[in-house]
């Protein structure tokens, strides 16, 4: 996977800090080493970019990074993309090498879609999705914020997928994934997740 210090080497984008949510994170320039907590607010106006590819946890460090001053960083775009010239993306995103998002497109703010994803014509994607590599999302799809897509997915024209979703590692889903539900298989059956019990209730055939 091309990681997005070498992106922006590619482009020369100053991207001047990142957070991830363990230990030291990746620095895009390379030239500092600094953890969330030890950002400082004198350090205010700083581009950074997330590092996480659960979407909880880069919209935490979002919010932490920007209580210390610090600012999202415009989209970040392998230059292997190829994105429709009437797609929007939202700052702090990072789109992978060999991506491809088709005409009137809106991405939000902080997504990372990974390499070779085909995003579709007419798809809206909320704040923090995350995709996996080689995912395809058909026309006019709707994923709400905070929704993870598995490697190798592929979701079907028209379909709504609710927010912090989770959509299993290749699936096929052909039909609307209610918010907080995770589908997996061939057709994508829906699942609830019961965090007491740590249990999953299949909840119906497709």
């Amino acid at each position: 996977m091309v990681s997005f210090e070498e992106t922006c080497y590619r482009l020369s984008i100053p991207v001047t800090a990142a957070v991830s949510v363990n230990g030291t994170p990746r620095i895009a320039d390379r030239s500092r080493i600094v953890q969330v907590d030890d950002l400082k607010l004198e350090e205010a106006g700083t581009a950074f970019l997330a590092c996480a590819f659960s979407p909880a946890r880069r919209a935490a460090l979002i919010e932490m990074a920007r209580a210390r001053g610090l600012v999202l960083a415009p989209a970040l775009i392998d230059p292997t993309a190829i994105l429709a010239r009437t797609v929007r993306v939202g700052d702090g995103s990072f789109i992978n090498a060999g991506a491809v998002v088709g005409p009137l497109s809106i991405i939000g703010e902080g997504v990372l879609i990974n390499q070779a994803v085909s995003v579709g014509h007419h798809n809206i994607l909320g704040d923090y999705v995350s995709i996996g590599p080689g995912a395809t999302l058909a026309g006019n799809i709707h994923v709400g914020s905070g929704t993870m897509i598995g490697a190798g997915a592929v979701v079907l024209p028209d379909i709504r997928i609710g927010t912090q979703a989770v959509v299993a590692a290749g699936s096929l889903v052909r039909n609307h994934v209610p918010d907080g539900y995770c589908v997996a298989g061939n057709p994508a059956t829906k699942f609830s997740f019961n965090p007491t019990t740590s249990s999953l209730n299949i909840e119906d055939g497709e």
